[in-house]
């Protein structure tokens, strides 16, 4: 028993922490042990411990780390490798029920034949299961004995089909007559199958019972699917193949329904059993009641129920199952309303043939319910992420059925609810079909920013030129123009964005591409907006947001086929300094109508100056120059009135250095204008200056 203690505390160390960490001699002191031993299960186990020390794929490691359900392990382990000993302290179930007071061993009931739910267990989805099982001589869940009480027993969950389960059937609730608060069987494997299954979903007798496609998942694997019982045509394609043994079916009155037939109730599942094609005919069998055999038409499915539970056998349908493991970040993936933010994946069809495929996305297992789903991503890849068109999304195993034409491909986005981690199971009868993670850089430029700027710096307003701007350009061999669609997201929902369009030279932003003054909630798209190649512009991002920081997300893709993403040339600039990277900002009083600056460069340099007064008066004048050391004038302006916003600007002066300069402000206009005022000064350059004795 050491021995094992020794192995799965390794085991700890190489799946679900660092590594041995140190621990390489007890490591090979297990292998000695093994080389010795006459225990195929403990030397299986050290074999297995010992390749995956040296070469543990991301795949496993995934499986192992997504163990962890309330705080309990369950690590894909088979029964025949799991050892003698539990992974958990406590494998108790809570019971709240006060009319099973007292705990005994788990006993069969022998004086019962067949099946039977406990009436006072809400677990007929699952009895349903254990009844198709049984009829259609499914395999059941593997289950090893390890002690007098302790069960092993392996489930499909989080990506795996041998989830290990421990279950200790020597407490189990039983009231005064001896009836135990369990299903009924002569059968005690039954029993156990029962306790792991009540252990996973809800780690309480107290369960408020689930639905049969999900559990019979959980206890076989097979491939599970809800459908409306409004498509009779859908229905009747699945009992055909449950004739050929391709599926399991049951049927659920659900919630909603009103006027059943007697004995049916509300909200419970009954497992198809037989169907005779001739006549029409399925039989179902009433958990709560083995002896219980009701005869349906096919077509009062329609009246009499809700939903028809399908689990499908992939193993006699395709020849091929890959799967593929990615956690999903909530906070990461739903910070934009757009697919682009979403996990990706590219589905591939390699084969010359058209092929059936089905992909199931699997959540793997919570204690709250979300909402999870795949679906194809649209042609305009920036519209946002809507609603699924297909599946039960709320049950954490949604089925997808596709047809893919020959050398063809398909692309999906997954979305979640929560943060959680997922497997893609895909099935096909090609080796030549796959599916990849995917990048949204593939078919769009992506940008991210933040603003972090205090003041108000929606459209009009003097302080417009301080937002977030990226410089676009088309670089192409051919000077023509191409359309491109313009998209900025905003992650708070209750901001109201916009995006304009400017000459890259425009630093006064007066001359808009396209003048839209209107702000959208959250998103700003412009489509199909005809841009000349070779050609630099500037986008400037706004919002009215009252947040002091707004993270901003711009995407530009191609709106024609003949334009390449890599012609799609985008980067953030910082148009306040004329989007040089080396940046100065000033406040200048405006105590004198004068303001002499000298500042010095070392070396030639390119520099971008902007002047922005404190107010956009109409009767406001302003002049800009810069002059040697002597005060000659290389670069002026005359007197004009500042244009908003932006202020005054002198672009792409080349200055020789070394060399000293006197950057020269005159101003004019009303006193209460200017006084116990500040002009703004911004400048940027090519490379370093000095003002003041200080470097920019």
């Amino acid at each position: 028993m050491d021995d094992w203690r020794l192995l799965d505390e390794l085991r700890h160390l190489i799946y679900l922490g660092n590594g041995l960490q140190g621990r390489e001699e007890d490591l090979n002191r297990l292998i000695s042990v093994a080389s010795k031993s006459n225990d195929m299960e403990l030397i299986k186990s050290v074999l297995i411990l010992k390749e995956d020390s040296d070469n543990l794929s991301p795949k496993q490691k995934l499986l192992w780390l997504t163990s962890k359900l309330r705080d309990r392990l369950y690590p894909p382990l088979a029964v025949d490798i799991a050892g003698p000993l539990p992974w958990n302290n406590d494998l108790s179930l809570s019971n709240t029920n006060v009319h099973y007071c007292y705990e005994r061993h788990l006993k069969g009931d022998l004086e019962v034949l067949g099946l039977s739910q406990c009436r006072d267990l809400e677990d007929c989805s699952f009895v349903a299961s254990l009844i198709s099982i049984k009829n259609q001589r499914v395999p059941f869940p593997r289950i090893k004995q390890v002690n007098d009480h302790l069960y092993h027993v392996n489930l499909h969950f989080n990506g795996c089909d041998r989830r290990l389960v421990s279950v200790d059937t020597s407490k189990v609730p039983t009231n005064d007559e001896g009836y135990q608060l369990s299903l009924l069987s002569d059968k005690i494997m039954d029993k156990i199958v029962e306790m792991a299954y009540l252990q996973v979903k809800s780690g309480s007798y107290a369960t408020t019972g689930s639905n049969t496609a999900v559990d019979t998942f959980l206890l076989t694997g097979y491939v599970p699917e809800v459908k409306s019982t409004d498509n009779i045509s859908s229905i009747q394609e699945a009992v055909s193949c449950f004739k050929t043994g391709s599926c399991l079916l049951a049927l659920g009155t659900g919630q909603q329904a009103t006027n059943l037939d007697a004995p049916l109730i509300r909200n419970h599942d009954y497992p198809v059993i037989d169907v005779d094609l001739r006549q029409g005919i399925a039989v179902l069998q009433d958990p709560l009641d083995p002896y219980l055999h009701l005869q349906t038409a096919l077509e009062d499915f329609i009246e009499n129920y809700e939903q028809l539970y399908v689990n499908w056998c992939t193993d006699k349908l395709f020849a091929f199952e890959k799967t593929l493991e990615f956690f999903y970040n909530f906070a990461k993936c739903d910070k934009f309303n757009t697919a682009m933010n979403k996990q990706l994946f590219l589905l591939e069809n390699g084969s010359d043939s058209e092929q059936d495929v089905w992909l199931l996305l699997e959540s793997h297992l919570q204690s709250e319910k979300s909402i999870a789903y795949l679906q194809e991503l649209p042609r305009d890849v920036l519209s946002s992420a809507g609603a699924p068109h297909e599946g039960a999304c709320d049950i954490g195993l949604q089925l997808l059925k596709l047809k893919l034409s020959p050398r063809s491909t398909k692309r999906f986005f997954c979305h979640s609810s929560k943060s959680n981690a997922f497997t893609i199971h895909l099935y096909s009868n090609s080796s030549s079909v796959n599916i990849v993670r995917w990048s949204a850089d593939k078919c769009t430029k992506i940008l991210e920013c933040k603003a972090n700027n205090l003041e108000q710096c929606y459209m009009g307003s003097p302080f417009y030129y301080k937002n977030p701007t990226f410089q676009l350009e088309i670089v192409h061999s051919e000077a023509r123009q191409f359309p491109l669609n313009l998209q900025l997201l905003s992650e708070n929902c209750q901001d109201m964005v916009n995006l304009q369009l400017y000459h890259l030279k425009d630093h006064s932003l007066q001359k808009p591409i396209f003048a839209d003054p209107n702000y959208t909630q959250q998103r700003y798209d412009k489509s199909f907006v005809l841009l000349s190649t070779n050609v630099p512009y500037k986008l400037v991002c706004s919002s009215y947001s009252n947040k002091s920081e707004h993270s901003y997300r711009l995407q530009v893709s191609p709106s024609d086929d003949q334009l390449l993403l890599p012609h799609i040339q985008i980067k953030q600039i910082y148009m306040q300094f004329g989007g040089l990277p080396f940046q100065l900002e000033r406040k200048i009083p405006c105590t004198k109508n004068k303001v002499l600056i000298p500042f010095a460069t070392s070396t030639n340099t390119t520099c971008f100056i902007r002047v922005v007064p404190p107010t956009f008066s109409s009767l406001m004048r302003m002049r800009l120059a810069v002059c040697d050391k002597c005060g000659n004038p290389l670069r002026s302006a005359q007197f004009s009135q500042p244009p908003a916003p932006g202020g005054m600007v002198i672009d792409d002066w080349k200055s020789t250095g070394p060399a000293q300069y006197i950057l020269v402000i005159d101003f004019d206009g009303p006193e209460t204008d200017l006084s116990s005022s500040h002009f703004t000064m911004c400048i940027g350059s090519s490379k370093k200056i000095m003002i003041d004795g200080r470097y920019c």
